[in-house]
């Protein structure tokens, strides 16, 4: 969405989006990141990817032609305290954001929830797509048990490391930017 090009964070994350946000980088990334992430995926594996609603349907033909079953709807992450406002002088603020849901073989659930999960956002850390720990740990508690992996290749400002840390799960995190994984590891130092 070209995040890259404005800040509408309400002033809680430093500057702007710290990636190339633009389509051609995005589809690039995604064709590889569908593709990869199904060969390293155990059989039985589940996998939630957030993506923007121009792109969700993209998101999911990618996903499938790499083998993965998706969810034919997003899961909806409703954000009550989300300050994006795309047009700030013209409105409205956007208060979600989709979540894709996919398969690798038949793996069950763990616990039947809905597909709209409200959360507020936790305090900024300087991230401008920080996501609340609540949210990643409902969905972990969906697909995973204590002493599973989970893997999150576009870590950020590592929201995964203290949402496994609470469910007993392993995590392994992959961030390209500095500033991000700076952010990480200042999280994993809090953990006991």
């Amino acid at each position: 969405i070209d995040a890259q090009n404005f800040n509408d964070s309400g002033g809680k994350a430093i500057g702007v989006h710290f990636y190339d946000d633009s389509l051609d980088n995005w589809l690039s990334l995604i064709d590889a990141f569908s593709r990869y992430t199904f060969s390293l995926a155990k059989s039985q594996a589940h996998a939630y990817v957030f993506c923007d609603v121009d792109n969700f349907l993209r998101l999911r033909i990618y996903m499938s032609e790499a083998g993965w079953k998706c969810f034919r709807t997003p899961l909806v992450w409703v954000n009550p305290s989300a300050l994006r406002a795309p047009w700030p002088t013209q409105g409205p603020q956007r208060k979600y954001q989709l979540i894709l849901y996919a398969m690798k073989g038949d793996k069950p659930i763990f616990h039947l929830k809905g597909d709209v999960l409200e959360y507020r956002s936790d305090e900024n850390l300087g991230h401008p797509a920080q996501k609340p720990v609540g949210l990643y740990a409902d969905l972990l508690n969906r697909s995973a048990r204590p002493g599973d992996t989970v893997l999150d290749p576009f870590c950020g400002s590592g929201t995964i490391f203290p949402a496994a840390h609470s469910l007993k799960i392993k995590a392994t995190g992959v961030e390209m930017d500095s500033v991000a994984y700076g952010i990480s590891v200042e999280r994993l130092g809090m953990l006991k």
